[in-house]
């Protein structure tokens, strides 16, 4: 299997983290709040389907934030 350069480390776990964290919460949610015998599939279905827009919003807010302050403020300049 042909492996990935060490650089893409940290892009390859958002990519499998996030979408799990985004179909996975709502499911949380869609089971917590399931009344007996209801049907998980269309709960979870609606759930993420009134989640997900914000839920990118935010991270499309968010994630270009937070890289920012990283870049400018925690890490020390790169010696070019």
């Amino acid at each position: 299997m042909k492996k990935f350069p060490r650089q893409f480390q940290y892009p390859l776990m958002v990519s499998m983290v996030l979408p799990t964290m985004l179909m996975g919460m709502p499911a949380i949610m869609a089971y917590k709040s399931l009344p007996e015998g209801g049907d998980f599939l269309a709960a979870w279905g609606s759930n993420l389907a009134s989640m997900l827009p914000s839920t990118l919003l935010l991270l499309a807010v968010v994630a270009p934030t937070v890289r920012l302050f990283v870049t400018k403020v925690l890490l020390e300049p790169a010696n070019s």
